[in-house]
């Protein structure tokens, strides 16, 4: 627990800054309104640095190219939200067309915009995977997985590495989500499903060229205990913003 406990001494003020730094427009998302919480506890700084690598690294492996940073700024600009649009394609469309990505403006934005544009984009692009390719991905998986990146030291591009060579063995193998990582996190795997997640482990390893083993990659993959109560207090800290 003493990974995660160092990590969660500002929780609280990371989930009022999120709530405050969004657009008003996204505040009345349910979307981002149920994931943006969970995410302030399970990515918090700095491990949100590594899980934008890590879904973008999953993405890749689907084709999908999109950076959380700038989707994130371009849906906290815009004055509609995801569930204003039949699909997060039409959202998307409509994104790139009336509010495209403009790094000066970014660039301009305080450290907690940032933040939230980050945390935003990150659930948009999960959104994007899951209706685009019929691929999920859990903040809790997306969490572990980053958090066992952090323990093991790995680089950018080592990152990126390992979660597109895990997600497409995966998607090869017939999984249609990563939650396996979560059950294999809690230490509760079928037979098949430990074959499944240990097969796609070694593949990420090979892809990112880590010196870890598969077992001790597998070891990183910790959930954090007493997460159900950090989130509820994350998304109490969340529901008291003020939206600009």
């Amino acid at each position: 627990m003493g990974f995660w406990s160092s990590l969660w001494n500002g929780v609280k003020e990371v989930a009022t800054g999120i709530g405050k730094a969004i657009s008003s427009v996204l505040s009345t998302s349910p979307l981002m309104k149920e994931l943006l919480p969970i995410l302030a506890v399970v990515i918090p700084p700095p491990l949100d640095a590594i899980a934008c690598v890590a879904v973008m690294g999953i993405a890749s492996a689907f084709g999908v190219k999109s950076n959380p940073d700038e989707l994130g700024c371009q849906m906290n600009e815009a004055d509609m939200k995801p569930e204003d649009f039949e699909t997060f394609a039409d959202y998307k469309a409509y994104l790139d067309r009336e509010y495209p990505f403009d790094a000066a403006k970014y660039e301009a934005l305080s450290p907690d915009q940032k933040l939230a544009c980050r945390y935003t984009g990150i659930v948009g692009l999960m959104e994007e995977l899951r209706e685009s390719k019929g691929f999920k991905i859990s903040p809790m998986t997306l969490g572990i997985l980053a958090a066992g990146a952090a323990q093991c030291k790995w680089t950018e591009p080592q990152v990126k590495g390992f979660a597109e060579g895990m997600a497409r063995t995966m998607e090869v193998s017939g999984g249609r989500d990563m939650s396996s990582v979560e059950g294999l996190a809690k230490g509760g795997l079928a037979a098949d499903d430990w074959t499944t997640v240990r097969n796609a482990v070694e593949k990420g390893r090979e892809t990112a060229g880590v010196e870890e083993t598969v077992d001790e990659i597998c070891e990183s993959f910790k959930r954090p205990e007493d997460v159900e109560r950090k989130i509820d207090e994350a998304r109490a800290a969340f529901d008291t913003r003020d939206h600009i």
